[in-house]
């Protein structure tokens, strides 16, 4: 019942974000129809005013013979358009910047609409805090009746090892890549976490190197004239979150190696590597971690023989913590210290 609850509430949470996201978007589309109306109805006017005063400067000088006023109004008119000119010339970079500025928004959007889809996919489909069959027959199982795991209660210790950093979420598993390797890999959850990152601040950029090879390339535009604030701000933009993403990816994770034919584990993180023989048990570990925001953080911690502590792993996911350390314990043939056990 609670689960269906919780089902009804996120639904519900997701259609208003997703209905207020559609209502602003159709405004900012319908204002921006209005924008460009205008602007090409006074477009059009000042063409209609500098063609009128055109033709009148050519019935002008067709006269036979041209008067004084006739002079005066042909050296007239050319100067007021002259100044038509340039007001028709700034329409036209104004247009073209008003253009540019809507295409940058709606391809913005566009990619960030593909980030999201990406990390829903990452969060929705398989995600990685599912657990394996044997997964939920040890979450199920009183650790004592796991077979081949080894428990010591009276190898606990106090001393906690320093973790990475807090997390409310699975941020990654330790995965068997081969029967005698296993290996912590990022969670699909973090990895749309980053690949939103890389993706959402790329659409605008686009638009603007676009821009600039048109610029280079087809108009000929001299380098020195171009303008670059927007092309800047994309930068920027896209600088910031791509080193985001690439963190998020590459540097949040320990991707640590337990190897059991070598009977090392590499521990690249903190720039490592560990015997098997070194580790005396692995420990369970509950740990509060502070800074904008304070999280209860399962963690599997090694305990070394010459009293030394090592965090393995910790992350939000307090049930896929229990099974990792499971794992880890029956692949180094080490007890477990599960306190509540």
């Amino acid at each position: 019942m609670l689960k269906w609850v919780y089902g009804v509430l996120i639904a519900a949470f997701i259609a208003m974000v997703v209905g207020g996201a559609v209502s602003k978007a159709k405004n900012s589309w319908q204002a921006q129809q209005r924008a460009i109306t205008m602007m090409q109805e006074s477009q059009q006017k000042q063409r209609q005013k500098y063609d009128e005063i055109r033709d009148r400067i050519a019935r002008t000088q067709a006269k036979p013979s041209l008067n004084d006023h006739d002079r005066w109004l042909i050296a007239h008119l050319q100067k007021t358009l002259g100044g038509l000119e340039k007001v028709v010339d700034g329409q036209q970079t104004h247009s073209i910047q008003l253009y540019r500025g809507l295409l940058r928004t709606w391809v913005g959007f566009a990619f960030l609409g593909l980030a999201m889809v990406v990390l829903a996919f990452c969060l929705l489909v398989r995600p990685s805090k599912a657990l394996t069959r044997e997964e939920r027959q040890w979450l199920t199982s009183h650790p004592r009746d796991i077979p081949g795991l080894l428990l010591d209660p009276g190898a606990y210790r106090n001393n906690a090892a320093p973790v990475r950093g807090g997390s409310n979420f699975v941020t990654a598993r330790i995965k068997p890549v081969k029967a005698d390797l296993l290996r912590i890999t990022r969670s699909r959850a973090l990895s749309g976490m980053g690949l939103a990152f890389l993706i959402a601040p790329q659409g605008g950029l686009a638009v603007e190197l676009y821009y600039i090879a048109d610029a280079l390339f087809v108009s000929h535009i001299p380098f020195a004239q171009m303008t670059w604030g927007g092309t800047m701000q994309a930068l920027m933009l896209s600088i910031s979150f791509t080193l985001a993403g690439l963190f998020v990816l590459f540097s949040t994770t320990s991707n640590a190696r337990l190897d059991r034919r070598d009977q090392t584990i590499t521990l690249p993180g903190d720039n490592r590597a560990l015997a098997f023989n070194e580790v005396e048990s692995v420990q369970l570990n509950q740990v509060l971690t502070t800074g904008e925001r304070s999280f209860v953080n399962s963690q599997i911690q090694l305990n070394l023989r010459n009293g030394e502590t090592l965090s393995l792993l910790s992350h939000g996911g307090k049930e896929q913590i229990y099974v990792d350390l499971i794992r880890t314990a029956l692949f180094l043939d080490k007890p477990a210290v599960i306190p509540e056990a």
